[in-house]
Formats: C-alpha cells, sequence, structure tokens
C-alpha cells in the first residue's frame, strides 16, 4: 500500500520532499500530495519548514518552493535542513 509505503519512507529519513517521496513510490506528485494531506489529517506526517536551506544554489529552500514533509504529528520541532538538490513542488 502507497501511504505505508510513504510512511516508512519518511520515518527512515525523517524527512523528505514531494518530489522525493513521489520518485519513491513512483507516483506523480499530485497524486501524493493528497495521500500526504490525508496522512497529516490522521497526525502520522505534517509539512515541514525547511530552515537554512541545505546549501545548493537553487534557492528553493529560501524563496519557500520546497514541499517538505516530516514523519511523526506536527510539534514545535526545530526547522530542517532539506536535503541538497530536492526539486521544486510542481
Amino acid at each position: 500500500m502507497i501511504l505505508g509505503d510513504i510512511l516508512d519512507y519518511l520515518q527512515q529519513r525523517d524527512a523528505a520532499s514531494l518530489g522525493e517521496i513521489a520518485r519513491h513510490v513512483s507516483a506523480e506528485p499530485a497524486a501524493v500530495r493528497d495521500m500526504l494531506v490525508t496522512l497529516q489529517r490522521k497526525g502520522k506526517v505534517h509539512r515541514a519548514t525547511a530552515g537554512g536551506g541545505c546549501g545548493s544554489t537553487c534557492q528553493q529552500c529560501a524563496t519557500g518552493t520546497l514541499e517538505l514533509y516530516a514523519w511523526g504529528p506536527e510539534t514545535t520541532s526545530p526547522e530542517l535542513t532539506p536535503p541538497c538538490g530536492s526539486p521544486p513542488a510542481p
């Protein structure tokens, strides 16, 4: 089941971009986004805020165009550093 695959992937990595998750489960980003919304409603994942950027020159982190998701319910945890080279959200 794709929802289970997404949860396992995020649990292993702590956080990943929408593009990385979509590639991992071999699905379109829009479909994965809908699945992530379902998982968010259930408190299994949350949309994370990229903090400080990843060090690449693309500036996606700085402009807020990177959709980053993290495993577990939303908490007051610190901002996450996204993986370098994460593709933009469509």
